[in-house]
């Protein structure tokens, strides 16, 4: 595959030669687990924590039950390194979306940590 263009100017054209493998090497290695690792553990899980519902009752608490699960994805047709952030408590369904029987509505923690992740780089220095 010839490399693309990308600028041209007036004296010189500057060209593109996508590495496919070595795109896939660094999506897959070690540096990247490390800091996908980080950001979930770090960041993601303490957020979630911190703003999850409590309440008086003597069990295990909405915050008390999230948990970081290393694995992969495939984005754009390659495999990535990945980590999920899931909330193993029995009563997470109802936490996050409401549950219908009693009106009540759903408090979005996961989607409210996904958010505050999105945001870095936006209103984050």
């Amino acid at each position: 595959m010839a490399p693309t263009p990308v600028f041209r100017g007036r004296h010189v054209i500057v060209t593109f030669e996508m590495d496919r493998v070595g795109i896939a090497k660094c999506a897959m290695g070690p540096e990247l687990e490390a800091a996908v690792l980080h950001l979930a553990n770090d960041v993601a899980k303490p957020y979630a924590e911190r703003i999850s519902p409590r309440s008086k009752r003597q069990h295990q608490h909405y915050a008390d039950s999230f948990v970081v699960v290393p694995g992969t994805a495939w984005i754009a047709a390659m495999r990535r390194v990945a980590a999920r952030l899931w909330n193993t408590a029995p009563h997470a369904a109802a936490v996050e979306w409401g549950n219908g029987s009693t009106n009540s509505r759903g408090h979005r923690v996961l989607g409210k940590t996904l958010d505050h992740l999105n945001s870095f780089g936006h209103e984050h220095n």
